[in-house]
């Protein structure tokens, strides 16, 4: 029987002889923002913006022998307690995963072991969508096309053997330019809005008027010297 829950490339299955009851995915949390009215009562509409979401796991552990048991549900910890968001995979979403903490370990009762329902509980946080474990690529002046129906996750890599001066990217609408690219591995995240070469920041050499390309589904063509990498992302 293939693996239902996959976190960080282990599964749960095989970590403890579980009986996976539900899996509940929320949808993205709306966050709506608003601004008080200065004079009269109540408040403007501004904007409404996606947050978290959350996968809750229930589960059984059958296991009659106690001190078995308690060794079963430290292992189900370590394997869900990390200090940074990692995969999860669920078996009926193959090729996609939603990047994650544990906020929730199970709370299992040592009278009643037969009636426990454990629960494990994910949140994400910066990536609240399905994000496909495939990494797509294309070179910069070329015209390629991004599916799914959320911004991807998109950067721009590119190898140097020396400096360059004033390097513009650009994809017609929006460009960013940088005074000077030292010589080495240059990395833009496009997401984030930063820029490194071999991990430093280049920033301060990002020209005034510049505008940070935004990632987007769809046709484009992003103009410069290396190439485009982007993982397509789902609601």
């Amino acid at each position: 029987m293939a693996a239902v829950i996959i976190f960080n490339g282990a599964a749960l299955e095989d970590v403890a002889p579980v009986m996976v009851e539900d899996i509940r995915v929320s949808p993205i949390q709306l966050s709506a923002t608003a601004r008080e009215r200065p004079i009269n009562w109540g408040s403007d509409f501004v904007r409404l913006v996606g947050g978290d979401r959350t996968v809750a796991i229930t589960f059984a552990l059958l296991t009659r022998d106690i001190g078995e048991r308690q060794e079963q549900l430290k292992q189900i910890t370590r394997w869900a307690r990390t200090d940074r968001p990692g995969k999860l995979h669920l078996s009926w979403r193959e090729g996609y995963y939603l990047e994650c903490l544990c906020t929730g370990l199970p709370e299992p009762s040592t009278r009643q072991w037969w009636e426990s329902k454990l629960r494990l509980t994910f949140t994400t946080f910066d990536n609240p969508f399905w994000t496909s474990d495939a990494e797509k690529t294309a070179a910069c002046g070329t015209q390629f096309t991004v599916l799914g129906d959320a911004p991807p996750l998109m950067r721009i890599t590119n190898t140097a053997a020396e400096a360059a001066t004033a390097q513009a990217y650009s994809d017609g609408s929006n460009t960013m330019t940088f005074a000077q690219v030292p010589a080495g591995d240059l990395v833009i995240d496009l997401n984030r809005q930063t820029a490194a070469v071999d991990g430093a920041s280049i920033m301060s050499g990002y020209a005034f008027g510049s505008r940070f390309i935004r990632p987007r589904t769809g046709a484009q063509t992003i103009t410069g010297a290396g190439q485009v990498v982007w993982r397509e992302r789902w609601e």
